[in-house]
């Protein structure tokens, strides 16, 4: 059975974060205005729940990407674009398979909520819902639904369809992003993505293009 993913993980975290500083800043704030704790003015909690706010945005787009938090949550830093390829089982009419489709997908990640955009030269998708799965062995899975939408020039071979893919989070520098995805067409193949760049890139041209595309390092103790 998968352990919580990043949202239920990061959500507990951030509920204790937050009783923790709203109990910190009522008490320190009651005791240098030198009154009992039953004696504490509306004006006390309105300053501690706006710095349990603070808090909970900060840690939502900043602090739990700092290397030391991700230490103790475990959680790997995906954000970025990926590149590699997909392999398609889909079969041609005249019998011939379906070359490897350079491929790239950008990640976008904040502490509860993670997107997934797939670009190939004929199609994008867009997430409809994607999550962090921990597994009982360790490692960590980003799944993901989406709608894919191609090109008006190959629509005539290609339909705007639904789908779901799955990647495992290597273990090992250079490993990447490897897994698999089906579709609502009967098709189902491969997704390797080895490469990594922190730029988001916004078509599939001019992701494959760039020189800026590094081995991959997604995990807690590499960056």
């Amino acid at each position: 059975m998968a352990k919580p993913g990043i949202g239920k993980v990061m959500d507990g975290i951030k509920v204790r974060i937050g009783i923790g500083i709203a109990a910190l800043v009522g008490l320190v704030l009651t005791f240098l205005a030198g009154q009992g704790v039953s004696q504490i003015p509306l004006r006390v909690y309105t300053i501690a729940a706006t710095l349990a706010a603070l808090a909970f945005t900060l840690w939502e787009r900043y602090i739990w990407k700092w290397k030391p938090v991700r230490y103790f949550t475990g959680v790997p830093l995906v954000v970025g674009t990926w590149r590699g390829e997909l392999l398609s089982s889909y079969v041609r009419p005249d019998g011939s398979s379906v070359p490897p489709i350079p491929t790239a997908i950008y990640v976008s990640q904040s502490a509860s909520k993670i997107t997934v955009t797939l670009f190939t030269g004929e199609s994008k998708s867009v997430t409809e819902h994607a999550k962090l799965i921990n597994d009982p062995d360790g490692r960590w899975r980003l799944s993901w639904q989406y709608v894919n939408t191609p090109r008006p020039g190959v629509r005539d071979r290609s339909e705007r369809h639904r789908g779901a893919a799955e990647v495992y989070v290597g273990s090992q520098p250079g490993e990447g992003l490897e897994g698999a995805y089906f579709t609502d067409r009967r098709t189902d193949g491969e997704l390797r993505f080895p490469e990594w760049s922190p730029v988001r890139y916004g078509s599939a041209d001019s992701a494959l293009a760039a020189d800026g595309f590094s081995t991959a390092t997604p995990f807690v103790g590499d960056r």
